[in-house]
């Protein structure tokens, strides 16, 4: 897991955005039970109800937390999508100069100097820092927790039937103030600054340690240095600031807003892996809409066809009723046609015009017979130059294929020519194929 958020850090902001979805926000957005921890006591901020819970000397056990929980929740069938509030002692913060860093690779970088800023830790961690800290700050506040720790809280509260969905530092659940934030319980105390939502200043003290005079001296200037900075950093403008000590759950019940500061809240794997299957099933639902929205715009031009077809044919079928009385009158004479067709386009021979030309092309030879038979004209004659009637024939466009039928002899010539404006040949095979 540790490996994958670094990975994810890496990525660009709207490459980061794409492949991590909406889970962490619609975790957030779905929080219906804010749970605050307070030394022994949690307490279900929306009701104001509180039960106590067995508490080892300088730590929490996790199950009896889980199992207090389930009790001040049991009361309520609907399901709970939990927002666990734990003591700030729960988180580390850092402080780390990052010159020529933006937003978009803030992550990354603290993500890469984890080893260097936390040295004896030794497990993988989790990070939730506001990008915008860089907008205000060069030394950005990060605060880390254990994803073993996580893991610990989501499955001991999953063995009592609830879902925590987020856990964050109860001190960062305040509404948004100018004011200097205190967190004292019974073993630590912590002092938060923040300005827009983004933490500028986490200091935090074991309260044994303030036995030490020189230790209390310092932490009390710390705090008042603070207030100082505060102030300059306060968009009122006004010579004061306040700091808010938060010393007993009465105090938190009061000024409780679970979407404060939820840049640093942390996700346990098990809640971000839920809210991914569940993110699955969506995306599958909008995909097989999508496809279906697909298939339906490719199916339009064939709807248009289909709609533009069957009108066509409501179309035709009321012109042929319309046309009916003319179709027959075009198939009377279509069959009247057929009927006197051989006897209207018989070829005419115009034997007249032929005599004629054949008498000028001819002139003064003397023909000894003459046979016209379907467009064919046989002569016979004499002559002394029977090659020069062959091409005065040829020559004359009322006849062609001109050739010698025979051979001549003592000047008789046989001469077989076509009349070029009759085609028996065609008519046969138009009116009689067979």
């Amino acid at each position: 897991m540790a490996f994958q958020e670094t990975l994810l850090g890496l990525l660009p902001s709207a490459v980061k955005t794409f492949l991590e979805g909406s889970s962490r926000r619609d975790l957030l957005h779905k929080v219906n039970a804010s749970l605050l921890v307070f030394d022994n006591r949690v307490c279900h901020l929306e009701t104001g109800t509180m039960v106590e819970f067995q508490a080892h000397t300088g730590t929490m056990d996790v199950s009896q937390l889980a199992a207090a929980s389930a009790r001040l929740l049991g009361e309520s069938t609907a399901p709970h999508s939990i927002l666990l509030l734990l003591p700030p002692a729960v988180f580390v913060a850092t402080r780390q100069t990052l010159p020529g860093i933006n937003r978009d690779s803030l992550v990354s970088a603290l993500s890469l100097q984890a080893d260097s800023m936390l040295p004896a830790n030794d497990s993988p961690l989790s990070l939730a820092v506001n990008s915008k800290a860089l907008d205000l700050t060069d030394t950005p506040v990060a605060l880390w927790t254990r994803n073993d720790l996580l893991v610990e809280y989501f499955n001991a509260f999953a063995a009592e039937g609830l879902f925590v969905a987020a856990i964050k530092p109860r001190v960062l659940n305040i509404e948004p103030t100018s004011a200097v934030l205190l967190d004292a319980d019974a073993t630590s105390l912590t002092l938060i600054r923040s300005q827009q939502d983004a933490v500028l200043q986490w200091m935090q003290i074991d309260r044994a340690d303030l036995a030490d005079e020189e230790f209390n001296q310092q932490w009390q200037s710390a705090i008042t240095n603070e207030i100082r900075l505060g102030v300059s950093d306060s968009e009122t403008g006004r010579g004061e600031q306040e700091l808010l000590e938060l010393s007993d759950l009465e105090q938190y019940r009061g000024t409780a807003t679970p979407l404060a500061h939820q840049d640093y809240s942390f996700f346990p794997p098990g809640a971000l892996t839920a809210r991914k299957q569940v993110e699955k099933g969506r995306k599958l639902m909008v995909a097989a809409a999508l496809f279906a929205g697909l298939l339906f715009l490719g199916a339009i031009p064939f709807i248009i066809q289909s709609i533009q077809f069957r009108s066509l044919a409501a179309t035709l079928e009321s012109q042929r009723v319309l046309s009916a009385d003319a179709r027959q009158d075009q198939a009377a004479v279509v069959n009247f046609e057929n009927e006197l067709g051989p006897l209207y386009d018989y070829p005419e021979q115009r034997v007249r015009d032929a005599m004629y030309t054949l008498q000028a092309v001819l002139s003064p030879t003397q023909l000894s017979s003459l046979e016209i038979s379907k467009g064919i004209v046989r002569l016979q004659g004499s002559s002394s130059e029977p090659q020069a009637i062959l091409q005065r024939l040829e020559g004359d466009p009322m006849f062609t294929e001109v050739a010698f039928s025979r051979a001549t002899s003592n000047d008789r010539f046989f001469i077989d020519l076509r009349l070029s404006t009759v085609n028996f040949d065609a008519y046969m095979v138009r009116y009689f194929p067979d």
